[in-house]
């Protein structure tokens, strides 16, 4: 039950900040998740402990999208297809973004259980590729698709058939002498 608490807790969290373009309040976020105040304390006692359990949530939420989409290919055109978001998938960005200005706001500026997903992304990339320096490889993918993902950001999408055709070269065991 109270994994359930808390999951309604962020689930609510989550919907109201996509809503209304900012982390809520505790009390709005009480009577969104149907919860006592007591209730909600008991599983974050703070506004901070909030954040940080939305951003947890956040990541683990990318982790199994993420693990998904390597089911269907490689690490590699995974990553660079996470990289150019759907409307669904930009609103987890919008809210992780929100919530991480949050946590600065209020003094937190340390990493981010978001940097978890990140370190998952580089693991799982590296072990498809071969040679000694896959581990540079994958951060250096990992770099590119960080790259595409601000270029949709802001409206300047790769075609497809670009980001089919650099996937293709970066898992190349060429791609090492770039």
């Amino acid at each position: 039950m109270a994994t359930d608490t808390r999951t309604s807790i962020v689930q609510a969290t989550f919907d109201l900040t996509l809503a209304n373009g900012a982390v809520p309040s505790l009390d709005a976020v009480v009577r969104a998740a149907g919860v006592s105040k007591g209730g909600l304390l008991h599983h974050f006692p703070t506004r901070v402990a909030l954040l940080r359990g939305l951003a947890h949530w956040l990541g683990a939420k990318s982790i199994a999208w993420f693990d998904d989409l390597c089911e269907k290919g490689s690490a590699v055109d995974a990553w660079l297809s996470a990289s150019t978001p759907k409307s669904e998938e930009m609103n987890e960005v919008f809210v992780l973004f929100t919530c991480m200005q949050a946590l600065r706001a209020a003094g937190e500026t340390g990493d981010s259980d978001y940097g978890e997903f990140l370190d998952h992304v580089d693991r799982r990339i590296a072990e498809e590729l071969t040679g000694p320096d896959a581990a540079q490889r994958a951060l250096l993918i990992r770099l590119v698709g960080d790259g595409l993902f601000f270029g949709s950001l802001l409206g300047a999408s790769v075609p497809e058939e670009s980001r089919l055709a650099l996937s293709a070269r970066l898992a190349s065991q060429e791609a090492s002498k770039i």
